[in-house]
């Protein structure tokens, strides 16, 4: 069940950024993020076993996967955009590759004021989430959403989609407080830190339930490097609350 989580990096760990698009035209400067040692590692075995076995989805996949974490987004793109091609019924392919078109339509200029820009994001969101309605119960696809929802928030067009993944997350982990790695509840707890926080600037009580999904993501593990700046908006709040 949970092969792909652990070996395939979640490109829409990144995807909060684009929000900042909307205060003009300016494409986003998606910063390349460093390869460690493992990480390099595990691109060259991809990209060696992309060699021997073309044209293979699976392998375009994660091996587009791993660019779109460390912001290759161009590169990721082709991947993946064959990928899907290849494999359009894929919901884990197709939400990951939509997830990554998001990422895209932030880094382009768009000579008409966003409005391309909002167009092209609302129509990845929208495959994002059809992906995730029709895989229905696949972790994967649901994580991607949970994840690029909490990040870009209401301008997704999808954002209550985070609390409908919420119930579903909570209920598989009160059912088996194991069935998930540490790494993959790091991760659901870190998106609705976020998605709290961002209900607690119209609703500051949301903001306790924030400060609470951060802390139980303090516990698990040290915050991912791909989410530094939510950790810190995150670890503020918990000072402002007097929790820190």
């Amino acid at each position: 069940m949970f092969k792909k989580v652990l070996t395939i990096l979640i490109s829409s760990l990144l995807i909060g950024n684009v929000i900042a698009w909307f205060s003009g035209a300016a494409p986003i400067d998606f910063k390349k993020i460093a390869y460690s040692d493992s990480e390099a590692e595990q691109l060259r075995f991809l990209k060696s076993e992309l060699d021997q076995n073309q044209p293979d989805p699976e392998l375009m996949l994660q091996l587009g996967q791993l660019y779109s974490y460390h912001n290759e987004i161009e590169r990721a793109g082709d991947l993946l955009g064959n990928a899907f091609q290849q494999d359009p019924n894929n919901m884990l392919i197709k939400a990951v590759y939509f997830s990554n078109e998001g990422k895209l339509a932030g880094a382009m200029f768009d000579p008409v004021m966003g409005i391309y820009k909002l167009y092209r994001l609302r129509h990845a969101m929208n495959q994002v989430d059809e992906a995730a309605s029709q895989a229905d119960n696949d972790l994967n696809v649901r994580l991607v959403r949970l994840l690029t929802f909490s990040f870009v928030g209401e301008i997704s067009g999808h954002f209550d989609r985070v609390f409908e993944d919420e119930d579903w997350f909570k209920d598989l982990i009160d059912e088996d407080p194991q069935a998930l790695p540490a790494e993959v509840k790091q991760l659901v707890y870190l998106a609705l830190a976020n998605a709290y926080r961002v209900k607690g600037l119209e609703n500051s009580a949301e903001l306790n339930v924030a400060a609470d999904y951060y802390q139980k993501a303090e516990r698990l593990a040290a915050c991912p490097t791909t989410m530094q700046e939510a950790c810190e908006q995150l670890g503020h709040l918990l000072v402002t609350l007097g929790e820190a």
